[in-house]
Formats: structure tokens, sequence, C-alpha cells
């Protein structure tokens, strides 16, 4: 198998699932025209913006997230990052049409997602609970070391994502990926069926972006 969830994920977060989607022939440049940034704001507002921080930890999959970081002493971070795009203090721009659409998938789902450069990874992936040694370089380019407990995403060379600490520099996506795989990390409380219909909402996105973009796998692990 391509990818399987530890049963050190399962007895101590049962009910975890993870999405993932991969993509071949997709174009790295590829960006959403202006006005098309302004309509997904817009509709980010209609969806959210009549909500308090109290109200939108409640919505699902919110809630999930919400308990999840709070075991570790954390906020969910897409929270913020909602709001400042709400607020107009963060835009949507980005050179990468695949960072745009993964990033506002993120925001309308609020499903926790990463994504990699599908040739930077050696299978079979490992989706298992951090031990709190599993060092690697984050996508900032410093060292990292996912915490314990945290869920951790690990190809055969290590780890290359948690929750906690984010996707790795090694496998990030770059002007030269060609394929590209994304996984969306989902603490126990959220359906199959949600993620999966968001994997097939950012999978349009991507064709919509590089029309010659193939499908190889969408699929919700649990």
């Amino acid at each position: 198998m391509m990818f399987s969830i530890d049963k050190s994920i399962t007895t101590t977060y049962p009910g975890t699932k993870m999405g993932i989607l991969i993509m071949r022939e997709v174009s790295y440049s590829g960006s959403y025209e202006e006005q098309e940034l302004v309509q997904v704001v817009d509709r980010l507002r209609q969806k959210y913006s009549h909500l308090d921080r109290k109200e939108l930890k409640e919505i699902h999959p919110v809630q999930a997230y919400v308990a999840y970081y709070k075991k570790f002493g954390y906020s969910y971070h897409l929270l913020a990052q909602l709001e400042s795009v709400l607020k107009g203090k963060k835009d949507l721009h980005s050179e990468s049409g695949l960072l745009q659409a993964m990033f506002i998938s993120e925001l309308d789902s609020m499903l926790l997602t990463a994504g990699y450069d599908l040739d930077q990874l050696q299978f079979p992936l490992l989706l298992k609970s951090a031990t709190g040694m599993e060092a690697y370089r984050s996508i900032s380019g410093k060292k990292a070391t996912a915490d314990q407990g945290d869920m951790a995403l690990c190809d055969q060379t290590g780890a290359i994502s948690s929750i906690l600490r984010g996707p790795d520099y090694g496998s990030r996506i770059t002007e030269s990926t060609t394929k590209v795989l994304f996984s969306i990390y989902a603490p126990p409380g959220i359906d199959s069926d949600y993620i999966e219909k968001n994997l097939k909402n950012l999978e349009n996105s991507i064709h919509s972006l590089s029309p010659s973009s193939k499908t190889e796998l969408l699929q919700v692990f649990d």
C-alpha cells in the first residue's frame, strides 16, 4: 500500500482520517484572475463573517481541530488566517496557482491541508503518532521537531509533516513541480464524505488552472 495509518494513531485518536489527492501534469505558475480572488473573498465573507470567534470554533469541522490543538496548548492556526483574510489583512495572491488553490480550499472547508512535490517523496507513506524525536527541516527552512503525540506524516526518509509543525522543506511545491500530492489531516469528528467532497473541489480547482492535469488518486483513508 502507498499509504497507511499506524496503530499508534488508531489507538490514540480513533476515528482519524486522512484524505489524499495525487495529480500529475500540473502547472506551478497558473494562477487565479484578480476578479476570481475577489469572488472567493466575497464567498468566504458570506459564509463566515456573521460568526464571531466563539461561534467559528463550534462549527464543523473546526471544532475537531480546536479540540485536537487544545490537547497541546495551541489554537487552530487556520482560524487566525481566515480572520485575517475576512478583515482584508491578508490576501490570496501567490506566485503559484497550486498554492493558491490549496489555501483557498483550506479556508473554504477549514480542513488542514498540505501539499508536496510527489517526485520528492519516497513511498509508502505512514501517518503515525510522533515520538518527539522526528526532526526535519520546516517549510521556512528552520529545524523543526514534531511534538510527542502529534500526528506526523512520514515517508521512507522520515517525517515530512506534522499537524503542529507543518510540512517539510525538501518536499515542498516548487516551480519545477509537475506532480503533486495533497493531504488532509482529519482528527476524530470529521466525516469521510466532507473530506471527499473537498478533495474533489480542490481537484476541480487544480484542473481549472492546469487543464492538462490528470488525477491519479483521490481517496479518504481511515
